[in-house]
């Protein structure tokens, strides 16, 4: 029997431990010895039973990195993770290499974890990346820009990378590892790219030859209960955002029956604009009953719940907060099947919530995605991936 790691380094929310859980389940039942370094341990005992996964804190950067541009490319993402500073990485990854040596794994599964990656250079164990397109970037040099629209210039990308591989190789010197050729390299080869996501929704825009595994819900949740009253069956995900309340006011006036699962939106916020035809939900819901029973969803573009939506067939208004959930909206915005507003400016967001409640603009899309996976089945995918596991720690 294998060991296997599964690492968690950054990003927030369910989708990370959703993705995790159904595959540590799967190597569990097989025998194998499974443990868990992952940086939200706050929900880990409801997803992982203490008798089945050994846990560890993930180390990670918590500190907020103060410079002057916006995220432009992915070495950016990088820099803000903790590449900024050569001393800071080499103690966060010396951290890491520790507990590479305290669990001796045969396979480390990487989920959005760029320091754990680098820190597993010279360890025997087999390398997979897991994850949406974001966190897998293209094996290109220099790494494309993020934000296309914004026009950055070229010479200061390739500069930043260049800093952000500087740093990355001066840790792998000192480790007495060999340096990587250009930054993408941290990711390239690894042992498997295990692409949890469909191709129309990669971050990148699809990538040849890859395999798409697709994505699965987190399998639990309590029925979701409408208010009673006429009009679309409106499902919204949130986290707060500059004009949140522009939007909860536009939904109250619209009065829809709606239900908002909120994630960190303030008990005050809730309670000005809870309606009869505006509930509010603090628990997860399940997400196989919202699909079917909505009429159209509002989301933050964030990745799961989003495929959620799409495999139902149902559109939805995206009002992204971060790059990642920008592309991603992007992606969806060009299939059809969505519409886009910026989170800080309220007229937009009034406008195209007002044009997907009137109309039916992006349905057949959204339904067209639908049809198209209509045979997809997450436990198939999900026994592939754990097969394919299981090989690389026998090999």
């Amino acid at each position: 029997m294998a060991t296997y790691l599964f690492a968690w380094e950054l990003g927030f929310g369910l989708g990370h431990l959703v993705n995790l859980k159904p595959l540590v389940a799967g190597l569990h039942q097989r025998g194998h010895t499974v443990a868990l370094a992952i940086r939200d341990l706050t929900r880990a005992w409801t997803f992982f039973p203490h008798d089945r996964v050994t846990l560890w804190q993930a180390p990670f950067k918590n500190r907020t990195t103060q410079r002057k541009f916006p995220t432009l490319s992915f070495a950016h993402v990088l820099y803000d993770a903790g590449f900024c500073d050569p001393v800071e990485l080499q103690g966060h990854g010396e951290a890491w290499r520790n507990l590479y040596r305290a669990v001796d794994p045969d396979v480390i599964v990487f989920d959005h974890s760029p320091t754990a990656l680098l820190a597993a250079r010279g360890f025997r164990a087999k390398r997979v990346t897991l994850g949406t397109g974001f966190f897998c970037p293209l094996d290109v040099s220099p790494l494309p820009t993020l934000q296309p629209w914004l026009k950055p210039d070229p010479v200061q990308l390739a500069h930043d990378e260049q800093e952000v591989l500087n740093n990355a190789n001066a840790v792998l010197a000192a480790w007495s590892e060999p340096p990587l050729g250009h930054l993408a390299g941290l990711y390239h080869p690894s042992d498997e790219h295990l692409l949890v996501t469909f191709a129309e929704l990669d971050h990148y825009g699809g990538r040849a030859g890859a395999h798409y595994w697709g994505a699965w819900s987190t399998g639990f949740g309590k029925p979701p209960e409408w208010p009673a009253a006429p009009g679309k069956k409106i499902y919204a995900y949130l986290k707060p955002f500059p004009e949140l309340s522009a939007l909860l006011g536009a939904l109250h006036r619209a009065a829809c029956p709606t239900i908002v699962y909120c994630d960190g939106i303030a008990a005050d916020v809730q309670n000005q604009f809870r309606s009869p035809t505006l509930r509010f939900e603090n628990e997860p819901l399940d997400m196989t009953r919202v699909g079917r029973k909505c009429d159209l969803a509002i989301l933050n573009a964030n990745h799961g719940t989003a495929v959620q939506i799409l495999l139902a067939g149902k559109p939805s208004l995206q009002i992204p907060i971060y790059v990642e959930q920008s592309l991603l909206a992007g992606a969806m915005m060009r299939m059809g099947a969505a519409l886009g507003a910026s989170p800080a400016v309220a007229r937009e967001i009034e406008v195209q919530l007002h044009r997907l409640i009137s109309s039916d603009c992006c349905v057949e899309a959204a339904r067209g995605f639908a049809d198209k996976y209509r045979n997809f089945e997450p436990e198939r995918q999900i026994t592939g991936i754990v097969d394919r596991l299981e090989a690389l720690g026998k090999a």
